[in-house]
């Protein structure tokens, strides 16, 4: 501190000026047991997994850790978008890129149809579909309706589109009186 020893600042007039001692013994006598362990050498850090299971705390934090990963797990690997389903009847979109274009597909179909729908809908059952697409910018680039009828076996519903960088189909399928909404990333080769 040399220079600052015959410094004649930080004080009012007439007062004297103010000593700093620092003692460190008398400093560590009034800190918390942790610090004292840490100066003496005493204190151990916990390291690899113990530290993770060290206190009640840090199992909490721990197992919230794991299931949260185990749920973001699950749904990104079993959530799909792409696929729905209206009383018994499945949908299933898919889009792709060919040439320079997008081709959008809605697969229609059911493991079996029921009596019921057979008698209610003697035709098929009138299945709309509104196919949006999406461009880089999330922004609607282009829309189309396509119409046809179910009536127990597959039936596919197709569209294309000009590709000005599409990445994303939504299609709002309505049938049976009732609405599902699918989404779909293009798939390019």
């Amino acid at each position: 501190m040399g220079y600052l020893e015959n410094s004649d600042e930080g004080h009012a007039e007439g007062e004297e000026n103010l000593h700093f001692n620092y003692n460190r013994e008398e400093r560590l006598k009034k800190a918390p047991q942790i610090v004292q362990d840490y100066y003496s050498g005493k204190f151990k850090l916990n390291k690899g997994f113990y530290a993770l299971v060290a206190t009640r705390g840090n199992r909490f934090m721990l197992f919230v850790l794991v299931l949260c990963l185990a749920v973001t797990a699950f749904t990104s690997v079993f959530a799909s978008f792409e696929k729905a389903r209206i009383g018994k009847v499945n949908f299933k979109l898919s889009a792709f890129s060919f040439e320079e274009e997008i081709m959008v597909s809605l697969k229609v179909y059911a493991e079996k149809m029921p009596a019921s729908l057979k008698s209610k809908y003697p035709d098929g059952i009138p299945v709309q579909a509104s196919v949006s697409a999406f461009d880089v910018d999330k922004q609607l680039s282009s829309s189309k309706i396509v119409s046809g009828n179910f009536k127990g076996d597959e039936l596919y519903l197709r569209t294309k589109f000009p590709d000005y960088d599409i990445l994303t189909v939504r299609v709002e399928v309505s049938a049976m009186d009732e609405t599902c909404r699918l989404t779909a990333d293009v798939q390019r080769k």
